[in-house]
């Protein structure tokens, strides 16, 4: 080669290196754990000279702006963090050590725990980069779980509150085992779902043939779950338990890159309370089946027709039909007095 050729060919070698090296830090990645993520879009996920991820819009090709995937709990032992060890202990540990003689306590914490779990996802899921704050996601969570524990103390959503806690002991069951594992137990979020899902109707069914035992099950795993969670808040504060639930629930976009860049890896601890939780599941589901004989719902018998006549006069008291309504929403039944010290 020639003097004069030799620096055009030097020229020409670093052109196309200096051309592949941005082909290279241009190019698309894949993360670190394909597919765990499920995503409303399929973004193309990159990193930029400088390392950080780069979330794009494969129909625009416009950068998706990133936030922090926060999920109400706050940092370390602030204040939403310590409400809600408070809520899951105070909640948690009657329901499974006692939840099968709560009765109307009960009923309303299933539906309020149904209210809370479905706004959390839905207001996590929507929000921009940007977000809300701890404290206020908590307020509107909470106001939720309320509002669905007064519902659930009346009569006539009875049998809605029964199904949901069945369901939601059989999900909590699931939930469980799939957060026993780095970055969930499947790759795939759809699969971890599917075990979840696969828990979950076999709980709702199993009240379909089996009431006492569905709402023993149901009130041990529910209650084995929330404490689980509340003393894994103590020990491993907001990356243990705390991630691995918004891992599974958070969809957003906008979060994308923070769970990109931050993966759930449970701790020894968190997996020996939940291994613990787990195991002593059956155990409440016993010791509650021993301890209260009642049946979930105290309601008294049919009353005879003679009782019909006495308490039910022909005489039209229109006056009286309001409370008579509101009464028959709260009882629903003629109550039959209970001997035991749990009765409510």
């Amino acid at each position: 080669m020639t003097a004069v050729a030799r620096p055009r060919f030097l020229l020409a070698l670093w052109w196309l290196l200096s051309q592949h090296s941005a082909v290279v830090f241009a190019k698309p990645v894949s993360p670190i754990v394909p597919d765990i993520y499920a995503r409303k879009t399929d973004p193309v996920v990159s990193h930029s000279l400088n390392g950080s991820i780069i979330i794009l819009d494969p129909s625009t090709q416009q950068t998706i702006p990133q936030g922090p995937g926060t999920d109400g709990c706050g940092a370390g032992f602030s204040f939403p963090a310590i409400v809600w060890i408070v809520f899951l202990l105070v909640v948690g540990v009657p329901l499974a050590v006692a939840g099968i003689r709560g009765w109307r306590c009960t009923t309303g914490v299933s539906i309020g725990l149904a209210a809370i779990v479905c706004s959390w996802a839905a207001i996590i899921n929507s929000v921009n980069e940007v977000g809300i704050s701890d404290i206020l996601l908590t307020l509107i969570v909470l106001a939720f779980g309320f509002l669905g524990l007064v519902i659930g103390f009346f009569e006539f959503a009875r049998i809605v509150a029964m199904v949901i806690l069945c369901l939601i002991g059989g999900l909590s069951f699931g939930i469980r085992i799939t957060l026993l594992k780095t970055d969930l137990l499947f790759a795939s979020v759809g699969l971890n779902w599917l075990i979840i899902v696969i828990f979950g109707v076999a709980g709702g069914m199993l009240l379909i043939w089996k009431n006492r035992i569905a709402m023993l099950i149901a009130c041990a795993s529910s209650g084995t779950f929330l404490t689980s969670l509340g003393v894994d808040l103590i020990f491993n504060q907001q990356s243990g338990l705390s991630f691995g639930l918004r891992s599974l629930f958070d969809s957003n976009d906008n979060h994308l890159a923070y769970f990109l860049e931050t993966t759930y890896e449970p701790t020894l601890s968190t997996r020996i309370i939940v291994i613990a939780s787990l195991g002593l599941t059956p155990a409440f589901v016993y010791a509650q089946h021993l301890l209260f004989k009642q049946p979930f719902t105290r309601r008294g018998p049919s009353p005879s027709d003679e009782e019909l006549c006495l308490n039910y006069p022909t005489e039209d008291f229109s006056a009286n039909r309001a409370t008579a309504f509101f009464s028959g929403i709260w009882d629903g039944a003629k109550l039959k007095l209970s001997s035991s010290r749990f009765s409510l």
